[in-house]
């Protein structure tokens, strides 16, 4: 590695996802033989949780002008932070605010931005880390590599498992003050998004279907199964952004909700890499398909060959005198 940059720092305004970036950017450190550190932004921070989860420090910056998001300014406290310490790797998490952020942060350090990474390793040297990307709606997976420090990348919620806490970790808690200018936009007012039912990234039993459900008025089917079997709805991306029979917060894949149920159910769904890049924490994966040589059966635990209009209702009626007993 570089004498000059060193370290693999973390960042994202969820708690929870800086502990997944934790758990993938601990890996990296002990490969890279480097640091961890997380970068905190705004008030009420628990910089203990993200040392007991893998950190060797936490870099806190407490400033009113980050308690809400605003990229210009979280721009500016990162960029400064970034410049005086230095670290080799950085991994933003692939929010809708990440997004938005990460790609400015490298322009204005004048580096490189891999957007929604799913696997980092390092190269044989280990000098850098090897970034690979789903690109060309998700027939092609390539790998990209930013030469210049530090690297960036956005990773997508779910892909990685944070690590158990050990409470016995010891670690430093770093406080610093960037310069900060004021946002250049003003924030009126956040109101949180309704959602109905519980949420995909909740649930410990997802039923989701794809193409091999004919219309709209079929959906009827899947959601009786999934009410026997206890689920919760998801759905491939052209179900939600191509026909609009579910709205976009339903569909499971690379651009859309990453999951891990304990149990998923993949109806009629081809499996192509940018759906299975959103189901591959999953504990078990039942896939069924009339097409034998589908991708999902891949990466399933158990397959059923079968026209799900004939499958979906046997299993719902199986299920349900389970039910009774």
């Amino acid at each position: 590695m570089s004498e000059e940059n060193r370290g693999v720092w973390v960042f994202s305004e969820l708690p929870q996802l800086t502990l997944e970036l934790l758990g993938k950017g601990r890996t990296l450190a002990n490969d890279l033989g480097t640091e961890l550190a997380a970068v905190l932004a705004g008030a009420n921070q628990d910089t203990e949780r993200y040392i007991q989860h893998g950190a060797e420090k936490v870099i806190s910056i407490e400033d009113p002008l980050l308690n809400a998001f605003q990229v210009d300014t979280y721009t500016d406290a990162l960029s400064e932070i970034i410049n005086q310490h230095k670290p080799d790797v950085l991994l933003i998490g692939a929010t809708r605010s990440g997004l938005e952020f990460a790609p400015r942060l490298a322009e204005r350090l004048k580096t490189g931005c891999v957007t929604e990474a799913t696997r980092l390793e390092p190269d044989a040297e280990k000098k850098f880390v090897l970034m690979d990307r789903v690109a060309w709606g998700g027939n092609i997976v390539e790998t990209q590599i930013s030469r210049a420090k530090p690297q960036i990348a956005t990773i997508p919620r779910g892909l990685f498992s944070a690590l158990p806490a050990d409470l016995t970790r010891k670690g430093e808690i770093i406080k610093l003050q960037p310069k900060i200018k004021p946002a250049s936009t003003r924030l009126l007012e956040t109101k949180p998004k309704a959602t109905k039912g519980e949420k995909l990234a909740d649930a410990q039993v997802i039923v989701a279907f794809g193409r091999g459900v004919r219309k709209k008025e079929d959906m009827a089917t899947i959601e009786s199964f999934a009410q026997a079997a206890g689920g919760v709805i998801g759905c491939s991306r052209p179900i939600a952004e191509d026909l609009d029979w579910l709205p976009e917060e339903q569909y499971i894949g690379l651009s859309g909700q990453k999951v891990g149920p304990k149990l998923y159910f993949a109806c009629g769904i081809s499996g192509q890499i940018q759906h299975v890049t959103g189901i591959r924490n999953s504990r078990i994966i039942v896939a069924i398909n009339n097409d034998p040589k589908a991708p999902i059966f891949e990466f399933s635990d158990y397959g059923l060959v079968a026209d799900l209009y004939d499958a979906i209702p046997a299993l719902t009626e199986a299920i349900k005198q389970l039910n009774k007993n």
